[in-house]
């Protein structure tokens, strides 16, 4: 890959950060998620068929590799309790060290959004991409991702109001 592309593609490393910390919730596990996304971005640059949407090809690879790395972290996590339950181990106890209540809120209902929904509002409110720019991300229309964007922060909202009340 020539040094250009290279410089490229890495002017979106903060854009790829966040699409990563918001699909997974962890700087340390969103730095490597990012790594990996530039380092498939680099082996898959001679299957880019338009120059002139390098960035949306690059959110598009971010996008499907923070999903997979979410499917393998559940199924990990799925079999390590099972292992756990089997052996009659105490799992343990995986929670992050205490934070303040409404960030906690807010992660579990990001977390918890269907996935149609949670690939627009990350896209939106981690990367602050633009409705157009979303769209051709996610190959969906304008007014898709709009009306996507408004259900997912209803959700968000109604899971975080819950969770204050129940808490």
């Amino acid at each position: 890959m020539k040094t250009a592309a290279i410089e490229e593609l890495l002017a979106y490393r903060e854009t790829v950060f966040r699409i990563c910390l918001g699909f997974s919730r962890h700087y340390d596990e969103a730095e490597d998620l990012a790594q990996e996304v530039f380092v498939k971005a680099a082996g898959a640059a001679g299957t880019l068929r338009d120059p002139n949407r390098v960035r949306e090809w690059l959110l598009r690879i971010a996008r499907n590799t923070c999903i997979d790395h979410g499917k393998q972290r559940r199924i990990r996590s799925a079999l390590l309790f099972r292992f756990a339950s089997e052996t009659s181990v105490e799992a343990a106890d995986t929670e992050p060290p205490a934070e303040d209540v409404r960030v906690a809120a807010l992660r579990k209902a990001v977390a918890r959004l269907p996935q149609r929904l949670k690939d627009v509002f990350v896209l939106r409110e981690y990367a602050d991409l633009s409705y157009a720019e979303i769209g051709r991300s996610l190959n969906l229309k304008e007014g898709t991702v709009m009306s996507r964007l408004s259900r997912a922060r209803a959700f968000v909202a109604r899971e975080v109001k819950e969770n204050a009340h129940a808490g």
